[in-house]
């Protein structure tokens, strides 16, 4: 019995143990993350693989002046000329965009230890723990065992002997795989959240005898769609409606009663690469009108049927968690319209953009 017991406290200690460590999977709460560790690959394997042809140049032409015994540089051992080259460049040009990426507390880097095939477990736990998920985790850590069994295959003493040139491209892969990886993840927690757009947009349209300030509300919709692992752009497509008031009008001197409103039918594309988001809004007209009274006249909307509209809402911002976008309404198309006939446009349109994580 006494062994029993001790089998039954162990295994609730291994438990215990393992559910301290453990990680939560990525989710769109981590969308800052995953787009910083992103576009970090990105830069880093185009970084390395320019590095890793600038040092095959430099290479290839120390060998060359080594063959001439004349030249005032030969006998310089290539690799450590290609070795110099590779620090400097490194200590002047590489700048990824996000040194620090956002929820990470671990070790910078985790080296290879010189002549080894082996890296250090303490920091590669670190490099696992200080990730913000668990996939982050998984992807950092896979380059690194990467690293490890390309030189247990190839043997220690190869693996170090490789010209500086060939260390870069092998790390351009690497980085290659890490951001294919990435993006892999980023689609999947966009694609399991859902993604919101609402908008409103208040212009006041002014001139002599006239000033009237409208409404046009777009209501929170949905939008739908999915990533395919065969592009790295998408669209999400939506349906709504928006209503249209006016809110205050002063007319020739009077101040009017305004009543009913305008009915649109609102379809929105929602184009994402995971990184930066544009909208596209088309409008169709739909039953409804406006109505006017001003001392003892009255008037209502004349607005042709099946009248429509749109344009862009927003074109290559930052896709975040929420985003709210206010543009200035004299800036925009039908404003500079409408100033041609004489009348000034003020006020504001704001597009709010929500990707709403699963359980929230």
């Amino acid at each position: 019995m006494a062994v029993q017991r001790f089998v039954v406290c162990l295994a609730v200690l291994l438990m215990a143990a393992s559910g301290a460590s453990a990680q939560d999977s990525c989710s769109c709460k981590n969308l800052e993350s995953l787009q910083q560790e992103l576009k970090n690959a990105l830069y880093e394997a185009r970084f390395f693989e320019s590095l890793s042809k600038r040092l095959d140049v430099i290479e290839k032409k120390q060998a060359e002046i080594n063959k001439d015994p004349t030249n005032k540089d030969s006998g310089l051992l290539v690799l450590k000329v290609s070795a110099d080259a590779r620090k400097a460049i490194m200590a002047s040009e590489f700048k990824p965009p996000y040194p620090k990426v956002a929820g990470y507390t671990g070790p910078e880097s985790v080296d290879m230890e010189a002549g080894k095939c082996t890296q250090n477990p303490a920091d590669l736990e670190a490099m696992r723990k200080g990730s913000s998920c668990k996939e982050i985790a998984d992807i950092t850590l896979q380059h690194e065992e990467a690293h490890r069994t390309l030189c247990t295959s190839m043997g220690a003493d190869k693996y170090w002997g490789r010209m500086p040139s060939e260390i870069a491209a092998e790390e351009a892969q690497r980085y290659r795989a890490q951001a294919e990886a990435m993006r892999g993840q980023l689609k999947r927690v966009i694609d399991e959240g859902t993604l919101t757009v609402e908008a409103v947009m208040e212009p006041r349209v002014f001139g002599p005898q006239f000033d009237v300030t409208y409404s046009y509300v777009t209501p929170k919709m949905e939008l739908n769609g999915n990533s395919s692992a065969g592009s790295d752009t998408w669209t999400l497509n939506g349906k709504g409606t928006q209503a249209g008031k006016i809110k205050k009008a002063k007319i020739a001197g009077m101040t009017c009663k305004p009543s009913g409103q305008l009915n649109d039918t609102v379809t929105m594309a929602f184009d994402t690469d995971g990184l930066t988001m544009s909208i596209d809004e088309k409008t169709k007209a739909d039953s409804g009108d406006i109505y006017i009274k001003c001392g003892g006249g009255f008037g209502m909307s004349m607005r042709p049927k099946n009248d429509q509209g749109g344009g862009n809402l927003i074109r290559d911002a930052d896709f975040e968690i929420e985003s709210v976008r206010e543009v200035d309404i004299s800036t925009m198309e039908f404003a500079q319209m409408i100033r041609q006939g004489g009348m000034s446009v003020s006020g504001t349109h704001k597009t709010t953009v929500t990707l709403v994580c699963p359980g929230n």
